[in-house]
C-alpha cells in the first residue's frame, strides 16, 4: 500500500493533497487540525490513516493527546518515535488496545544508516516496547546502505525499512518487494515530508511496470 503524506497546513489543503487516494499519513504537526477536526476526518472518510505528530509544534502532552484520540477514533495506525521513550510507547500501546489501531514505533536518522547490528538493536527495542510495526528510515550515503536496510526484512514480519535521500529512492520501491506492508509517498499536489520521497503517481507507475507489491 502507498500512504500519501499529508503535510499542507489546514484540513482543506490536506484533503486536496489526498485527492482520490485511499491511504494517507496525517502529519498532525504540519496539518495542525483541531482535535475535533481530526476526529471528523477519521470518522467520515473511507481512508486508511496513519496518524503521527512529530515533536516541535505542540507540547508533549498535546501531541500525545492527538495520538490517543486518533487510536480511539478510527486510525489504522499511530506512529510514535523511539526517542520518546518506553513510558510513552506503553501509553500509546494502551490507547490501541481494544481498537483496530496498530502501533508503529519509528526510528529516523537523517545523517546516515547505522550498522546492521545497531539497527537490529533498535528493532529489538521497538518490539520490546510493543510495536506492531517497526519503521526504520535512514539517510543513504552509499549503495551499501540500501543493502543494509533491505537486509532487515529477514528479521520477521512487521518491518517497514527504507532509505532517505536520492540514493535511497530505490529502497522505497524495493521495500514493497521485500515484504513491507506499506511505504510512504508524496502527494501529486504538494510537497513530500522526507528527502527522496517519490510522488504517488510515479511510485504507482514503477510498481505496475515491475509487478511488485503495493
Amino acid at each position: 500500500m502507498l500512504y500519501v503524506c499529508l503535510s499542507a497546513e489546514g484540513v482543506g489543503n490536506a484533503l486536496r493533497q489526498l485527492g482520490d487516494e485511499k491511504c494517507a499519513e496525517l502529519r498532525v504537526d504540519l496539518v495542525r487540525p483541531t482535535v475535533a477536526e481530526m476526529k471528523d476526518l477519521l470518522s467520515k472518510r473511507d481512508v486508511s490513516y496513519i496518524v503521527t505528530c512529530r515533536p516541535g509544534v505542540f507540547d508533549e502532552e498535546a501531541s500525545l493527546k492527538y495520538l490517543v484520540t486518533a487510536a480511539q477514533c478510527g486510525a489504522d495506525y499511530i506512529d510514535v518515535e523511539i526517542e520518546r521513550g518506553a513510558e510513552v510507547a506503553a501509553r500509546m500501546k494502551s490507547a490501541c488496545n481494544g481498537t483496530k489501531c496498530k502501533l508503529i514505533i519509528s526510528y529516523h536518522n537523517f545523517d546516515l544508516t547505522p550498522s546492521r547490528s545497531d539497527l537490529d538493536s533498535i528493532i529489538s527495542e521497538c518490539r520490546g516496547r510493543g510495536a506492531d510495526i517497526v519503521k526504520i528510515a535512514c539517510k543513504v550515503n552509499s549503495p551499501a546502505d540500501n543493502s543494509t536496510l533491505m537486509s532487515l526484512y529477514g528479521e520477521g514480519d512487521g518491518i517497514v525499512a527504507f532509505g532517505m535521500g536520492t540514493l535511497g529512492q530505490i529502497s522505497r520501491l524495493a521495500s514493497l518487494g521485500c515484504g513491507a506492508k506499506f511505504t510512504y509517498v508524496a502527494s501529486d499536489y504538494g510537497d513530500g515530508t522526507a528527502p527522496g520521497q517519490l510522488t504517488v503517481s510515479r511510485m504507482r507507475r514503477y510498481v505496475k511496470e515491475l509487478g511488485i507489491g503495493g
